[in-house]
């Protein structure tokens, strides 16, 4: 019997996520319109991860499983970010075959751990065994096994004063690789929404930032304009979110059509 021709490469082995941030800043995209063109199109774009957001989208989880098909093969990890801290969620994520998940609003260690046992196998943690998918359809599942637990990231959100103030502990949580700022959520609940200035919310990011290097781990953040992904940058974070899909074909479209009606006119 001969063995099966060797599909495309999945993303869960190369470490290219974990390579990029090493070597700087990682810039990528968040996926909320749930389409697998576009996210397709979206590895033409230069970036290094897209996450492919349940939390926030109107998608299901066959739209989570097209994007992801659509990004195989290129240079753009995905990562999917989960609608809450939910085991059978994480699961289902980790089984497409993803490089990672992001799971938001992870304000306590007791989360930070929940979610570092969802993404790990026994004895690490309590991930069930269902990788279709990331097992390249059972061909390398012995592979995928051995390596998931070093190659796949848990990503948590820091996204609240409170998770501000345990960002330290939940940094230092054996099987939590990233700590990401939801730069939002976070605004809101320092009373100040909309607004990702000022000295409580560039004190949360110095916070932040040192928790992460504390433990050795990089830190991430959603960049709110192409000004703050710089800043950001030269202050140390290794993982920038620089907008959405959506939001850039609003404003490009938008920015277009003004200049045209604004040379139109007499």
């Amino acid at each position: 019997m001969t063995s099966p021709v060797p599909g495309p490469p999945l993303p869960w082995t190369d470490g290219r996520l974990r390579a990029a941030m090493a070597d700087g800043p990682a810039y990528g995209l968040f996926l909320v319109c749930g389409n697998a063109q576009l996210a397709e199109a979206a590895a033409y774009t230069g970036i290094d991860w897209a996450v492919i957001d349940m939390e926030a989208a109107a998608m299901t989880r066959t739209d989570a499983l097209h994007q992801v098909q659509a990004l195989n093969g290129s240079a753009v990890t995905p990562i999917v970010r989960v609608p809450n801290l939910d085991r059978n969620a994480i699961e289902f994520a980790l089984d497409l075959g993803v490089g990672g998940v992001m799971v938001p609003k992870v304000d306590r260690v007791e989360q930070a751990e929940e979610a570092a046992r969802c993404t790990h196998y026994p004895p690490l943690g309590t991930r069930g065994v269902n990788a279709i998918r990331a097992s390249a359809y059972f061909t390398a599942s012995a592979r995928y096994f051995e390596q998931a637990d070093d190659a796949v990231l848990c990503v948590v959100q820091i996204e609240s004063r409170e998770a501000v103030g345990n960002a330290e502990k939940i940094a230092a949580t054996d099987g939590v690789d990233m700590l990401f700022i939801g730069t939002g959520d976070l605004a809101m609940d320092l009373g100040q929404p909309g607004s990702t200035a000022g000295p409580e919310f560039d004190e949360a990011r110095r916070t932040v930032l040192a928790a992460c290097a504390a433990a050795g781990k990089p830190a991430g953040i959603f960049a709110q304009s192409s000004k703050a992904a710089r800043q950001y940058a030269e202050e140390g974070f290794r993982c920038i979110a620089i907008g959405n899909e959506i939001k850039f074909f609003v404003q490009t479209t938008a920015l277009t059509v003004g200049m045209l009606r604004k040379r139109g006119r007499p």
